[in-house]
């Protein structure tokens, strides 16, 4: 975390002096900023994932459903804003309500499972 405080407090330094001199970089500035913290985290999530596939085997399908629920959010999340920085709050709208269609859509079939489960359909 003392990294990422680091290299988040160096690219709010970059970001501000962009606003001022160079608009038109702040996206790229912002998107690699994103993709450094992707990789930053990315050894800590594979050891989650690792153990959240060792738990989908005993659970059955609903552990990478939720998993899968998280990513889609997280990723519209993500996008959202980083549209949303760069000015287009209209898009960064449309990418959060595809993200929520998809969240809806992957839900349905657990869903109809806990319905049969209680008897319902």
């Amino acid at each position: 975390m003392l990294t990422a405080s680091g290299v988040a407090l160096c690219a709010l330094v970059c970001l501000v002096t962009v606003r001022e001199v160079r608009r038109e970089w702040e996206p790229y500035l912002l998107f690699g900023c994103a993709l450094f913290f992707l990789f930053l985290t990315l050894p800590d999530v594979r050891e989650s994932v690792a153990f959240a596939a060792s738990l989908s085997g005993a659970a059955g399908e609903g552990c990478g459903v939720i998993l899968r629920a998280l990513g889609i959010a997280w990723m519209a999340s993500a996008a959202g804003d980083l549209c949303r920085a760069s000015g287009e709050g209209a898009l960064a709208g449309y990418v959060e309500g595809v993200g929520r269609v998809e969240l809806l859509v992957l839900s349905l079939p657990l869903l109809r499972d806990l319905l049969a489960l209680a008897g319902l359909s």
